[in-house]
């Protein structure tokens, strides 16, 4: 039996993921610090999104994205924050046109999980499970990095319980 929650590593030091709403939290206050002094503007924005400091990470998406617009990481963290933000609604639109533009790239999988985060987080779990075992398989296919391929796991079987 999966418990109602679990904690999964992120990759970024200092934060880790609530699942399966993916939502991050800061568990080691100097790790994520020093994340934020660091070059990597998507990590930056995980730990303010984990900090709850939804502007200062709309600030760090919106400049790295002026100099890589087209970056799919970036996108997407532009549409958590978006969640995050309280905008769901919003952020899952965003999320549906991504798909329709990554159908068929490594990154779809992605979009999907982010998709199925967001689903989640509104309340529609069904929505939420199917994004999710999507998202799992598509990682699994793709030979994504084992740490996303658990996510999503995990995240599908959480969600499936809930349904």
């Amino acid at each position: 039996m999966i418990a109602q929650s679990a904690l999964m590593d992120t990759g970024i030091p200092g934060v880790r993921f609530v699942l399966p709403e993916l939502r991050p939290i800061v568990v080691d206050e100097p790790l994520a610090a020093a994340t934020l002094e660091a070059q990597d503007a998507g990590d930056r924005v995980v730990v303010l999104i984990a900090q709850g400091r939804f502007a200062d990470a709309a600030e760090v998406v919106a400049e790295a994205r002026l100099m890589d617009p087209a970056n799919a990481r970036l996108r997407l963290l532009d549409t958590e924050v978006t969640r995050w933000n309280g905008d769901t609604e919003r952020a899952i639109n965003r999320l549906r046109r991504l798909l329709e533009e990554f159908a068929g790239t490594d990154a779809e999988a992605d979009v999907l999980q982010q998709l199925g985060a967001d689903f989640y987080t509104s309340g529609d779990v069904k929505a939420a499970a199917t994004r999710f075992k999507a998202a799992w398989e598509g990682r699994r296919a793709a030979g994504h990095d084992a740490r996303l391929v658990e996510c999503s796991r995990l995240a599908f079987e959480l969600a499936s319980a809930a349904v």
